[in-house]
């Protein structure tokens, strides 16, 4: 190779150890998800794209579910495996181009290995550099391997904090029944017209959406992380809980519903900060659903509504708002569904209590 050879292959070399590294920082440190080539970001589009195409030719429901869940924390030790190859193929040709100061490298195979024996911290001393130049250049590499490692081990903490606060809240998500609807949930939360308890659980599940947001956005891989449970999918729950908030806005005519009103909005923000990390393309329809169909539907949610004692706003008003409220939501959450391949149920897999209880019994004296 000529001396101009030399300097552009270690020059392209220096451009990929900074481009790979600086998606390293983003990903890791800052978590500033810009619109620029990522790494991480098609890493994850293309695993999860094969992963989930083997995922849907397995018909049961509960076996695809046991070879989807391992799929997350794994793809996190193939996006460092992906990291090194990256940097070490780049200092790599980094030492290509300084042959002539390293004694042994007399091609880029020779190259790589010494990259990859000096990244990991092996130093078999085999090949040498010479120089001051050299030698400092390989103390970068080393260092530059450390910290790689370090970053993401140390992440790992944060990201799996991250997914037990959010799997331990939807351990909370039960109606005492096998599975949990939106009509459901209503009729377990507000008896005789009282809409308090209600209220409070739309106030937890919004700090809950609050939480999510921070940690989904700042680190996105968390989205592929199941539930260790078949039928207990984070945005199904999501679901459920923000459409008895739409419920409850559209239909019960009433002043107020502030913790309704929160919630809605966190959740919203929430699933569009999903759909804005490119993952996630909005559905198109309502599960293939006619108008007439959805009108059905609403209507035995406003009849829930009527006979929990609520008052209720005239049914075409109601199912107009409820059009509106859900023109926000339901397409992007449809959309990660479809993305993640979560199933559209929420089951509690509970034990049921073993005596018969009445929601009015008191304690007797």
């Amino acid at each position: 190779m000529t001396d101009l050879a030399h300097i552009v292959v270690g020059a392209l070399g220096v451009l990929i150890v900074v481009a790979v590294w600086r998606d390293v920082i983003d990903t890791v440190v800052t978590t500033r998800h810009g619109q620029r080539f990522s790494a991480a970001r098609k890493y994850f589009e293309y695993t999860w794209r094969w992963y989930a195409g083997l995922g849907k030719r397995i018909e049961d429901p509960s076996a695809r579910e046991r070879f989807l869940v391992p799929y997350g924390p794994v793809s996190l030790v193939g996006l460092l495996a992906v990291w090194v190859a990256l940097l070490v193929f780049g200092w790599g040709l980094v030492w290509w181009g300084f042959q002539n100061h390293i004694n042994g490298i007399d091609g880029l195979v020779s190259a790589i290995y010494f990259s990859g024996v000096t990244f990991l911290t092996i130093g078999y001393g085999d090949i040498v550099p010479r120089g001051d130049l050299a030698r400092i250049l390989a103390v970068i590499e080393g260092l530059n391997g450390i910290l790689t490692t370090a970053l993401v081990i140390g992440l790992l903490p944060t990201l799996f904090g991250a997914y037990t606060r959010r799997e331990a809240k939807l351990l909370t998500l039960d109606t005492l029944e096998e599975q949990v609807t939106p009509i459901s949930y209503l009729r377990f939360h507000v008896r005789n017209g009282d809409l308090h308890p209600l209220y409070a659980e739309f106030h937890d599940w919004d700090n809950w959406c609050a939480d999510v947001f921070d940690s989904h956005t700042a680190y996105p891989m968390l989205l592929w992380f199941r539930s260790r449970q078949p039928g207990r999918s984070w945005t199904v729950g999501l679901g459920i809980v923000l459409e008895a908030a739409s419920y409850v806005l559209s239909t019960i005519d009433q002043a107020g519903h502030h913790e309704a009103q929160g919630l809605y909005r966190r959740a919203v923000m929430l699933i569009d900060a999903i759909r804005g990390s490119g993952h996630v393309k909005d559905a198109q329809g309502m599960l293939g659903m006619s108008d007439e169909e959805i009108r059905a539907q609403f209507q035995r949610v406003y009849d829930t509504i009527v006979e929990l004692g609520l008052p209720a706003r005239p049914f075409d008003e109601a199912f107009e708002r409820e059009r509106l409220l859900r023109r926000d939501y339901v397409p992007v959450l449809l959309g990660m569904n479809e993305a993640l391949l979560a199933p559209f149920e929420f089951r509690t897999h509970a034990r049921p209590i073993p005596i018969s209880m009445r929601m009015d019994d008191e304690p007797t004296t």
